[in-house]
């Protein structure tokens, strides 16, 4: 009896596995021709697009702002993000700015607001740039310390001048 109760518990477990989710696109899909279809992003290595996939989603986890997104169909509409590499090679950097105007309303909804990060190809995002846009620069959290030189060579004692002559 137990062996069957585990058996049916890893059926029903399994079972939700293969569950087909619904796309959430409703309607008949038209695919461009040659004439109807304009480039937004130019072939680019998939890490790159994981990373700003994953600095998208940070930005809207963490907005501070409730209306930010007001008008947008998704909030993904009213942000622009570039990609660049760095000094880190295995890290992109992803640079997300607002773009409201597709939204309906006005384009900078937060003085001058935009976000960098360090983002892993897989498209987790391990840091935030220092600069927080959206704090006055009085409330900046404090550059890095530069790192001191080592201590300093003490010059070698002169020699005596009295045992010399």
């Amino acid at each position: 009896m137990r062996k069957a109760l585990m058996l049916s518990g890893l059926v029903a477990l399994g079972a939700g596995g293969c569950i087909r989710h619904k796309p959430s696109w409703k309607g008949e899909v038209q695919w461009p021709d040659e004439g109807s279809s304009s480039t937004v992003l130019p072939f680019t290595e998939a890490g790159a697009a994981l990373a700003a996939a994953g600095a998208l989603r940070e930005v809207i986890r963490t907005n501070p702002h409730p209306q930010l997104f007001h008008g947008c169909t998704s909030p993904e509409q009213g942000l622009d993000v570039a990609v660049f590499t760095g000094p880190t090679a295995s890290l992109y950097y992803v640079a997300v700015e607002q773009r409201f105007s597709r939204c309906g309303g006005p384009n900078g909804r937060v003085l001058d607001w935009w976000q960098v990060y360090a983002v892993t190809p897989q498209g987790e995002v391990v840091a935030k740039a220092p600069r927080t846009p959206d704090v006055p620069l009085e409330e900046q959290p404090p550059a890095e310390e530069p790192i001191p030189p080592g201590p300093a060579e003490e010059p070698a004692p002169a020699p005596d001048k009295t045992t010399a002559e």
